[in-house]
């Protein structure tokens, strides 16, 4: 159609009253997502090749660009990672995990499990897909219990998931004296061991738990973490001890650290 035509018909349409009408059609964004994921499974005008473990992963750098930041910022950042046709991520992301990333930025869709969801966590906040980190710390809350709570603890921690971190902190403190004796603690880093024991909500028979709970964290790996026994004992309100405990303590820093006072003090 021609200009003049399209303007004698818009001529003879109008009434001089404004008749219009919006189409949408409400599947289109579901309908495109599949056909670029047509395009992608095909190969076809890809522009952009992951890597991860020893697999790879065409895509598009539009649909990354649109679903993560770390990808916009990489493909528009004018570096030499811009210009690249492959991106390695090597052993530092499953492939089994990128494929699920790239399954939902392709169809917004994702299943999430026990058996991946802190994978997809961890992932998500990676690569800034921040709606995947926040479905699998959901997940997570949802399925919250004292005998994972430690772990999901310092997982929400290094990954800024604030409602998933405080609900793994108050299930700690509520179960501190079932936790103290576990893997998972005498595994913890030393900052946590000392918020937790020192917190005003530790929910704690008496001071001896907490006393035990310091003493057998610093024998799991004596000889790294006997120089962190007297910043931890701060944490302890030993006046609350019985005398039994404190004899303990004299002989255990004698002899297992070696920090006794000289002169056969001991």
């Amino acid at each position: 159609m021609s200009v003049s035509n399209h303007e004698n018909r818009k001529s003879r349409s109008s009434s001089g009253s404004m008749n219009i009408q919006l189409f949408h059609k409400t599947s289109h964004a579901d309908s495109l997502l599949t056909q670029l994921n047509l395009l992608r499974k095909r190969r076809v005008f890809t522009d952009v090749v992951l890597h991860a473990g020893h697999r790879a992963f065409p895509c598009h750098r539009a649909v990354l660009a649109s679903c993560s930041r770390y990808f916009e910022a990489m493909f528009s950042g004018g570096l030499k990672e811009s210009r690249d046709a492959e991106v390695n991520f090597h052993d530092s992301l499953h492939p089994e995990v990128l494929e699920l990333l790239l399954d939902y930025a392709y169809s917004a869709r994702l299943i999430i499990n026990e058996e991946n969801a802190e994978s997809l966590l961890e992932a998500g906040d990676m690569l800034q897909f921040h709606d995947i980190r926040d479905a699998a710390a959901e997940f997570l809350e949802k399925n919250l219990h004292p005998s994972n709570c430690l772990g999901m603890m310092l997982l929400s921690d290094a990954h800024q998931c604030q409602r998933l971190y405080e609900l793994s902190w108050r299930m700690c403190l509520a179960n501190f004296a079932n936790l103290y004796h576990t893997e998972d603690f005498l595994s913890l880093p030393k900052d946590k061991v000392q918020e937790l024991v020192f917190s005003e909500e530790l929910e704690v028979e008496d001071e001896c738990i907490v006393y035990e709970a310091v003493i057998d964290w610093v024998r799991a790996d004596i000889g790294r973490r006997h120089l962190d026994l007297p910043d931890l004992l701060r944490c302890v309100r030993l006046a609350l001890l019985p005398e039994t405990y404190l004899w303990h303590l004299h002989l255990f820093i004698c002899y297992k650290t070696g920090l006794c006072l000289k002169k056969n003090s001991c």
